[in-house]
């Protein structure tokens, strides 16, 4: 552009000659021109320049935009996933809680209307943790509900134990209750077994005779002298004296007084052989050693009665002898006496 606008002055200037447009002029305007024309260009280089750099910085500034979204976009995914696991987690937690409970519930319906009180609560709180998590809400909020419910079952288990406690107190007091009722029926029928023997006892009383002041004693024997001793080897005779009891009840009369003497090896010193030397007892039929026919006048009686070795050559036994004194079928007395 520059050189074609120097030469259209040049040939303007050749035409023209001296009359034309001055030289001067040319040389200046070929220089303005010039000068012109690269500040022109210089214009126009450095508005691309400027152009470029924008385009570039837009480029860039849409690249942050570009990245920034995808994290943004990423954050919001990962939060949503991390968000859908906890709520997944908080609802296994709250539904493993609420089949516990169920459970617990299920297994103890004898406090059922001790409870309803704790079941409605428990329910309540468990519908509001579900609408919590249906809404996904926050995280926090939601794990504060449930360690709430979580304390309120647990309280539940509590209260159980403690009417279970207080059952078996109670099941025991009955039961302690129970055997002492039991115990006093015992009781009670004991006395009056106790009464119906006592009354027995008395009407037996009333009807039979008691032999008092009941002793019996060995004596040597030397002709008309009799000594008391308690030397085996000298014992020839038994004595057995008492007092038979005063009776106004039975009927007076002939009775015979039966004595049985064991020895110390229990066996019975018998006064001889036959059914002719034993008498009744109930339904036993005994063996007597000595028997003594009375006159009973329903008053006291003393009564004096004894045994004599038939065997001198044979020693009685040492040791202990029991005697024992029977009448109406009935025994009246037992005593000791001791042989050395």
């Amino acid at each position: 552009m520059k050189s074609s606008r120097s030469e259209v002055c040049l040939i303007q200037h050749n035409k023209n000659g001296a009359l034309g447009v001055p030289f001067f002029y040319c040389v200046f305007r070929f220089f303005f021109v010039s000068l012109q024309g690269e500040y022109l260009d210089t214009m126009e280089a450095n508005n691309n320049n400027k152009k470029l750099k924008t385009l570039r910085w837009i480029i860039v500034a849409l690249i942050l935009l570009f990245a920034a979204s995808m994290v943004i976009m990423i954050f919001t995914m990962r939060q949503r996933s991390e968000t859908f696991a906890q709520n997944l987690l908080m609802q296994g937690e709250l539904t493993q809680l609420m089949l516990e409970h169920e459970t617990i519930r299920q297994e103890n319906l004898q406090f059922q209307a001790e409870l309803t009180e704790k079941d409605s609560i428990i329910l309540a709180n468990s519908a509001e943790i579900q609408r919590l998590i249906v809404q996904q809400a926050d995280y926090r909020r939601i794990r504060r509900q449930l360690e709430l419910l979580r304390n309120i079952t647990q309280d539940y288990v509590r209260r159980i134990d403690s009417l279970i406690v207080v059952n078996e107190e109670l099941a025991l007091q009955n039961q302690e209750i129970r055997q002492e009722l039991t115990a006093e029926r015992q009781r009670s029928r004991a006395l009056a077994q106790d009464r119906d023997r006592l009354d027995d006892k008395v009407a037996i009383a009333a009807s039979t005779l008691r032999a008092y002041n009941l002793r019996a004693y060995a004596l040597r024997v030397r002709g008309t002298n009799q000594t008391i001793t308690d030397r085996a080897a000298r014992a020839d005779r038994i004595n057995v004296e008492f007092t038979l009891g005063e009776n106004r009840i039975i009927q007076a009369g002939p009775r015979s007084i039966y004595v049985r003497i064991a020895r110390p090896d229990n066996v019975i010193i018998l006064a001889g052989l036959g059914d002719q030397y034993t008498f009744m007892l109930d339904e036993d039929q005994l063996q007597f050693t000595i028997r003594e026919e009375i006159v009973y006048d329903n008053t006291a009686q003393s009564i004096r009665t004894s045994w004599s070795q038939r065997d001198p050559s044979q020693p009685a036994m040492a040791g202990v002898y029991t005697v024992t004194v029977f009448m109406d079928g009935q025994e009246i007395g037992q005593t000791f006496f001791e042989l050395r």
